[in-house]
């Protein structure tokens, strides 16, 4: 009897819960105006379009994608690429439509072409304000239009006017941004999925439109991916962590990189690895270019091989601090686990350490560091693998614990940083850094398949250190024996640049950081006619160092070692140079911003720069307006869904400390239903 009460309550209840639980968001590959899956109106964060009409929709339609093509070129330390993606508008309808996407943050987007039907339409670059006036009219006028936004470093928005009935719509863009070089190793990222962001009250402005809505059920968008790699010397291996390759060489140095599936669903950030041959790697390089009737130079200088330095291990001071938030569960925390373990195996007994883990709390292993005995080291470790990710993202608490102390004297003293960046006030963190870290230096590492590399990137900038990611568990212990090498071991300190004789030149960044083994110093100059060659100075192995780099007057030519190929930018007209320091500049510009410095005195300059390069920015944006009237209608706005990132276990957004509605509802109505039976069957008879 009972269970045939309890039956009927689940029988009865059932419809209910149902429909007040929101269902997984998917992507419909045939969309009926009935049955079109709905969204939330704010926080799209995906490759992928939504239609909507406003006199028939409040929340919008999701429109089938077709293809989302990337098609990336390499030539020496710049990347080019082209991300294309095309959609179809299946109704009836005359639809606007909302793009929004994730690039990498040191992305310069610079181009947009837009397709509708037959219309082909280029972007321009103009004033942010003006550019939306000029779309604004264009929708009204029922011609066909598009606006490209930059919401954040590594988060722009698309969006389309006056999709007639079933057109098909291309978008796509042109960016390029700068290879990494690390530990011997050129790395190239594209981000394709975002990991949903915690954001704490109150948050900064616009923090939330950081939690997109993700896809369960392992749906989403799709991603084709394509490299053409000119690396400019002979290779002695390419491959990546994230995806399997197809990998066709085509000369010395020289290679075409493919996805070996084709497409494939795009849940995780695709990385590109390659290394030169050992006997071809460059000691110093220098690549010129010539804008507007300007000189620009990009100078690398890279440190010795570790078999030909002499230098010791040096003591330190390091703070380990780990990220056990809900984001971090599923894999993340396994590897963050894993790469803190590693960390802490490579402590020697004259260093001195700290274990700190956050999520809605912060708390110390220790009140402050302590000599890396095998007996605290081995509690540590204890108590490191008893970690679990659960609850918020309060860093700040974090790094409050770590920065609190001063620096031990004679030690280096260092941060290293494991977590995901899933947060959403970034400029309250990267205050905090810049006024309590004084001597310190701090390295983030970003864990998981979809971190949150602007974050990452711009705290290693702010606290002078560098940033590592590690996008899988097998590569955890290559990656973090690296770093742990490097923090035990610089090259170089209290370096600088200058230019000899009455040149003059505009350095980013202007403060030169510290040089490690393994990783190179990179330096993007605007220079006058007058500079014949740089000068990089500094301390090594406690006596002065300096090198003179030769510039070679917008010539385009290398100075490497022998066994590279040099010149190899000179064969492009612009190699992207010049769009490298101005993206620099208007970082740091917009760094100042974050520092409390006046917007309203900086905005001209970061406005004026992006005009100048052709740069998408803050201030600037891409419009492209047809001139033909085509359609007529107007829209609203609306959110798509995002892929949930590989491996993580998050079901859909943060964690929350309360039940969900739909839960409470059915557990209320079965408790309803329990207390009758018992009820009546405590009745007198």
């Amino acid at each position: 009897m009972k269970f045939a009460v309890l039956l009927g309550s689940v029988l009865i209840l059932w419809p209910l819960w149902a429909s007040a639980a929101p269902p997984p968001v998917a992507v419909a590959r045939e969309v009926q105006a009935h049955e079109r899956p709905r969204t939330s109106p704010n926080d799209v964060q995906s490759g992928a379009l939504l239609f909507y009409d406003e006199d028939v929709d409040v929340d919008g339609w999701l429109a089938p994608q077709l293809t989302n093509q990337v098609d990336i070129r390499v030539t020496g330390l710049i990347a080019r690429a082209r991300v294309a993606q095309t959609f179809e508008n299946l109704s009836d309808e005359v639809v606007h439509a909302v793009y929004v996407f994730p690039l990498p943050e040191t992305a310069a987007v610079d181009g947009l072409e837009l397709t509708v039907g037959k219309r082909h339409i280029v972007g321009q670059i103009q004033e942010r304000a003006a550019a939306a006036r000029s779309y604004a009219k264009a929708q009204s006028q029922g011609k066909k239009a598009s606006l490209v936004e930059q919401e954040r470093p590594n988060l722009f928005t698309t969006r389309v006017a006056n999709i007639g009935p079933h057109e098909t719509v291309r978008i796509q863009l042109s960016y390029q941004q700068d290879v990494r070089y690390d530990a011997g190793t050129f790395s190239l990222e594209f981000p394709s999925t975002l990991t949903p962001r915690y954001a704490p009250g109150p948050a900064e402005a616009g923090a939330g439109n950081l939690t997109p809505p993700v896809a369960l059920d392992g749906d989403g968008p799709t991603l084709e991916l394509t490299v053409s790699l000119d690396a400019g010397m002979p290779l002695e291996r390419v491959t990546s962590p994230s995806h399997r390759l197809a990998v066709t060489k085509r000369g010395q140095g020289l290679v075409r990189v493919a996805l070996e599936e084709g497409e494939v669903l795009a849940d995780r950030d695709f990385r590109l690895d390659w290394a030169p041959a050992p006997s071809s790697a460059p000691s110093s390089a220098v690549f010129e270019e010539e804008f507007g009737g300007e000189r620009y130079a990009l100078l690398m200088l890279l440190p010795p091989a570790a078999a030909s330095d002499p230098r010791g291990r040096l003591p330190r001071e390091t703070s380990f601090i780990i990220d056990t938030s809900g984001s971090m569960s599923g894999t993340s925390i396994e590897q963050a686990r894993v790469a803190l373990e590693s960390g802490l195996g490579k402590l020697l007994p004259e260093d001195r350490f700290n274990v700190i883990e956050f999520n809605s709390t912060a708390s110390a292993l220790f009140e402050q560091t302590v000599p890396a005995t095998p007996e605290h080291v081995q509690q540590a470790l204890r108590w490191v693998r008893q970690l679990q990710a659960d609850g918020g993202t309060e860093m700040l608490p974090a790094l409050d614990l770590a920065l609190s102390h001063p620096a031990h004297p004679d030690q280096l003293s260092q941060v290293v940083f494991i977590t995901d960046g899933s947060v959403g006030n970034e400029a309250e963190v990267f205050r905090f850094l810049e006024a309590q870290l004084a001597g310190r230096r701090l390295f983030t590492v970003g864990i998981g398949s979809a971190p949150n590399q602007y974050f990452l990137r711009s705290a290693a900038r702010f606290g002078r250190g560098t940033f590592t990611s590690v996008a899988s568990a097998a590569e955890v212990a290559s990656r973090m024996n690296e770093l742990w090498t490097k923090l035990s071991t610089p090259v170089m300190s209290q370096l600088g640049l200058d230019f000899p004789g009455d040149a003059q030149a505009e350095t980013w960044p202007e403060r030169v950081p510290d040089l490690y083994r393994g990783e190179p110093l990179v330096v993007v100059a605007k220079l006058d006619a007058q500079a014949s060659s740089a000068r990089i100075y500094g301390r090594r192995l406690g006596q002065p160092f300096a090198a003179e780099l030769p510039l070679l007057a917008a010539t385009a030519q290398a100075s490497l070692m022998p066994g590279a190929q040099p010149g190899a930018l000179a064969a492009h007209k612009e190699s992207g140079i010049h769009r490298l320091w101005a993206r620099r500049k208007i970082e740091a510009l917009m760094d100042r911003m974050v520092l409390a410095q006046s917007e309203e005195q900086l905005r001209p300059e970061v406005t004026q720069l992006a005009l100048e390069h052709h740069l998408l920015s803050k201030y600037t944006s891409l419009v492209a307006v047809d001139r033909v009237r085509s359609v007529e209608g107007e829209g609203s706005e609306a959110a798509v869904a995002n892929a949930l990132p590989a491996g993580n276990d998050m079901f859909g957004n943060m964690p929350q400390t309360a039940t969900p509605a739909p839960t409470c509802l059915l557990l209320g109505g079965f408790s309803f239903l329990a207390a009758a039976f018992v009820h009546k069957r405590q009745r007198p008879c």
